[in-house]
């Protein structure tokens, strides 16, 4: 009697910088959580520094480990020592999340002849030059990956990886993240949030993102009206200058809060009323968005980027362009004093998740590629039907 072939799990070595509160970070922790439920693969994970702020990915169980810099930026001793940890545990893939990290890996994918899936496109700049220093550098990352992984079709435009290379896969969200929520008015009182409508804002406090905005149209807003309340929330350095900035803005006013880095992230935005996200330099697909609209949010945010891939104007929230602080308040007031325009929005804003951007969906997308490439290398798998966005 003929045996059925052994099948082989496929080995994949996952590399990022930390784990510190992020959009791309989210997005590898709803990816990670995916694979484990399938039994089909043997991951581990790489770190240059240990910053987990994600208390999920210890319960999935993955081993990882972590790379000691000798310099705190562009430190080429991680090269070597990356490359000694391939030799050590043979994976059949490598899957980068990040530049940099795409970058250390070279010399480990060209003399170790094992697969790059570079997920470093994750955001959507509107003025990169093809003859810039960085794109060339990009360019040559791009050149010995084996595939190259954009979350949306703007940053497929914004970097030029080679066509041939080159994939599409949206964010998935793990829509059990938003069951079983607090009670909204718990969560109010926990934030110290006393109006009958709440505005948030949830990222990071970086260059890329623009809380002054945010906080200027709350003031614009609050000037007409007491009913109001802006909270952003999000990690942060404490000597950083734009922290300095959000902190004379919100000081002085009961109704503006800003919270810093959060667990509770799903809970905030269930108990507010319009989610709002300014990024003039550009998203790929914003995990931030994609939280709001699966709590049924009407959402804000500029027009730029992956964000025009979800979101839909006058139909689940609004893409702003060139308008005015007085502008985007004005936005603001009409939707707070049109409840059934919030529903219909936030309405729209689920169906689109559900259609587009569950968990599921990301998760056979990434499948696929690791099958595609471990057939190449000869890795016997089992067969399974999926789908993946190009």
């Amino acid at each position: 009697m003929n045996m059925p072939p052994e099948v082989e799990k496929i080995k994949i070595l996952f590399f990022i910088g930390t784990l510190r509160a992020g959009g791309k970070e989210r997005r590898l922790i709803e990816l990670l959580t995916y694979l484990k439920s399938k039994g089909l693969y043997e991951m581990e994970i790489v770190f240059t520094s240990y910053e987990i702020h994600y208390p999920d990915f210890f319960s999935l169980g993955i081993p990882f480990e972590v790379i000691k810099k000798e310099f705190s930026k562009n430190d080429p001793t991680v090269i070597y020592k990356f490359y000694n940890i391939c030799k050590r545990k043979k994976p059949h893939i490598i899957h980068s999340w990040g530049k940099v990290q795409s970058f250390y890996t070279l010399p480990t994918i060209i003399f170790q002849h094992i697969s790059l899936i570079n997920s470093q496109i994750t955001s959507a700049p509107p003025d990169t030059s093809k003859f810039s220093l960085e794109n060339m550098v990009n360019q040559l990352i791009f050149h010995f990956s084996t595939v190259v992984l954009a979350n949306s079709k703007a940053g497929i435009r914004a970097f030029y990886p080679p066509s041939n290379k080159s994939r599409l896969i949206y964010n998935g969200i793990n829509l059990n993240r938003f069951e079983n929520l607090p009670d909204k008015l718990q969560v109010k009182a926990k934030y110290s949030l006393n109006t009958p409508f709440v505005v948030v804002m949830i990222a990071s406090i970086s260059p890329k993102k623009d809380y002054s905005m945010f906080y200027r149209v709350a003031s614009k807003v609050m000037a007409r009206r007491t009913d109001v309340s802006f909270i952003g929330a999000g990690a942060y350095f404490p000597h950083d200058p734009e922290f300095k900035k959000i902190t004379d803005l919100t000081q002085n006013n009961p109704n503006m809060h800003f919270v810093g880095r959060i667990n509770d992230v799903e809970a905030l935005v269930n108990c507010c009323d319009i989610g709002m996200l300014f990024s003039p330099f550009g998203e790929g697909i914003s995990n931030t968005l994609l939280e709001y609209m699966a709590l049924g949010k009407p959402v804000i945010a500029n027009k730029i980027g992956g964000n025009t891939e979800i979101i839909t104007n006058n139909q689940n929230g609004y893409l702003v362009e060139n308008e005015s602080e007085e502008d985007i308040s004005k936005l603001i007031i009409d939707l707070i004093d049109d409840e059934e325009k919030r529903e219909r929005f936030g309405a729209f804003s689920k169906q689109i998740i559900r259609d587009k951007f569950t968990i599921e969906k990301m998760g056979q997308a990434f499948e696929q590629v690791y099958q595609q490439c471990s057939a190449e290398r000869g890795t016997k798998i089992e067969p399974r039907k999926m789908s993946m966005s190009k």
